[in-house]
């Protein structure tokens, strides 16, 4: 026999929560990730570094430049590139390169800064050089090869000279371009110093 104060039709609000709590646990990431796809909302970044990646890979070897040595135990390279005789704006890159290499502190020996241009320097502008950036390794650069390596990849990187990153197995893996922060490529440097068992 039912009392006066049941009522079966009344809701039972206990339960409903339960239920809907259960549903916003299962459904409510769902949903989360939904949005946050479509909006590309706090979407973590699919790589890390600061510089630009050189994609598809070129190997020292497909610029015919002579360095050694080239494997395990060789040092990382920034290397600025030049078709033609070192100009301003290359000698402004390979300053930049000497500062990377000088602000990496501690891990400075396993970096090495070098110039590969396509047209000999005069002899004044070669007493400049060796007199500003003693420690400058240079080297014949063949602009055809470097021409058609770069025929993938960006057209400002194919004109005026550049700033590489070189990994010690002969891989050209970041590059910078005249005007870009330095910043950003000594932050990469550093990290890759940090992972890096090879050189």
């Amino acid at each position: 026999m039912m009392s006066m104060t049941d009522n079966p039709s009344k809701p039972r609000p206990r339960g409903q929560l339960k239920l809907l709590a259960i549903g916003a646990v299962v459904f409510g990431p769902i949903a989360l990730a939904a949005i946050m796809a479509h909006f590309q909302i706090g979407i973590p970044q699919s790589h890390s570094n600061k510089s630009a990646l050189v994609e598809p890979q070129i190997q020292l070897s497909d610029w015919q430049i002579p360095i050694e040595p080239v494997g395990y135990g060789a040092p990382w390279r920034l290397l600025v590139t030049s078709t033609r005789a070192c100009d301003d704006a290359c000698l402004q890159l390979v300053h930049e390169a000497r500062q990377i290499n000088v602000a990496v502190g501690r891990e400075a020996d396993r970096v090495q800064h070098l110039l590969a241009a396509g047209t000999a320097l005069s002899a004044p502008q070669q007493q400049q050089l060796e007199k500003r950036f003693p420690r400058l390794q240079q080297v014949e650069l063949s602009s055809a090869a470097y021409s058609r390596s770069l025929q993938q990849l960006p057209t400002p990187w194919q004109q005026g000279p550049q700033l590489w990153l070189v990994d010690p197995l002969g891989r050209v893996v970041l590059h910078q371009r005249a005007g870009d922060p330095g910043k950003h490529l000594l932050d990469d440097l550093k990290r890759l110093l940090k992972l890096s068992k090879v050189g």
